[in-house]
């Protein structure tokens, strides 16, 4: 093997397009990978990339930006290829030959695919709007149950009190079985208030943590649900941070609903252990499960996957039809959040 066979391979075992071209663009030689993104030959013209096809220039001024400027740093662009398709790419190039004989000059251009990267980069900041986002409506949440509670529970409170000192005073039957059903809506409606509050931002969560949280609205559904076994084996020996309670509380909020809603249960099991570092939540029924190949992933389990992305979590979920779902979490527990700033 030559050295100029040697140096062929090398060229050619490079992911980035390596194209060698003179001063009119013609190709004087490419590698593999440059030919596979492009689909030129050798002999050809480069074309102008969209950048150079459109920027203004000054009297005499070579239209191509690398050509003009001999040693470019690695700039994006899209550019034409054999197909017609434009394809978005990094660039630079450097003079890498002046035939002092001939007067001929080579210049190296290296593109480098930036199609992937860009979706790479899109993808993350998907990710990290739906984290922002799911952050932001939490700490909502916690203002309007705050809101509820101190405001609107309050105040109804005080409605009730003022009512009983009035129905006290009231001596006429048919006012004081007036009064008796106007209390009586005011409870229902603190009831409500109190409920929706819970909904927006479980109190014990914030009070006694995940633990506690998790114990009450597993209680709240087996009594809504006589007729379903839950067995929960919750153990933490210490409040996690609040991002991964509020997220893990929603996930199992979210499994518990589905499965009430769409698997007709008999047994729900939910574990929730520290293990090796990390809060491992465990999730199963024995309901109708489904398909998961042939079934696209609902709101609610998109919803709980993106939860366990927002605190670095891992998500799985393994069913099958007539064998019941189960869902599993892992959550590092030093390490449970993304910073947002």
């Amino acid at each position: 093997m030559t050295l100029r066979d040697f140096e062929h391979q090398i060229l050619d075992v490079l992911k980035d397009g390596v194209i060698v071209m003179d001063h009119d663009r013609k190709i004087i030689s490419m590698n593999q990978s440059a030919e596979q993104l492009t689909g030129w030959q050798v002999g050809e013209p480069v074309p102008y990339c969209s950048f150079c096809q459109k920027r203004r220039m000054s009297l005499g001024e070579e239209r191509c930006y690398l050509i003009e400027h001999e040693r470019s740093p690695y700039f994006s662009s899209e550019m034409p290829t054999y197909s017609g398709k434009l394809v978005d790419v990094e660039m630079n190039t450097a003079r890498i030959l002046n035939d002092a004989k001939t007067g001929a000059t080579y210049y190296l251009l290296v593109l480098r695919d930036f199609t992937e990267r860009k979706r790479r980069e899109a993808h993350a900041l998907r990710e990290k709007m739906v984290r922002e986002l799911i952050h932001a409506r939490e700490e909502e949440h916690e203002r309007l149950a705050q809101e509820l509670h101190d405001g609107v529970g309050q105040s109804l409170f005080s409605i009730t009190l003022a009512l009983s000192a009035l129905q006290s005073d009231v001596a006429d039957p048919d006012k004081k079985e007036y009064l008796t059903s106007v209390l009586s809506e005011v409870s229902l409606l603190m009831d409500h208030v109190r409920n929706y509050s819970k909904q927006l931002r479980p109190i014990e969560l914030d009070q006694f943590g995940l633990e506690s949280a998790l114990q009450v609205l597993l209680d709240s559904f087996a009594t809504r649900y006589p007729n379903v076994a839950f067995h929960t084996d919750i153990r933490l020996t210490t409040r996690c941070d609040s991002l991964v309670e509020i997220n893990l509380y929603r996930i199992v909020q979210e499994a518990l609903v589905n499965t009430m809603k769409y698997a007709n249960p008999t047994i729900v099991d939910c574990q929730v252990i520290e293990r090796d570092g990390r809060v491992e939540l465990l999730f199963r029924d024995d309901g109708a499960g489904f398909d998961a190949l042939n079934v696209s992933k609902g709101l609610g389990l998109r919803h709980m996957e993106e939860r366990a992305k927002t605190i670095e979590g891992l998500f799985q979920i393994v069913t099958a039809v007539g064998e019941g779902t189960q869902i599993s979490v892992s959550v590092p527990r030093e390490r449970g959040y993304y910073a947002t700033d």
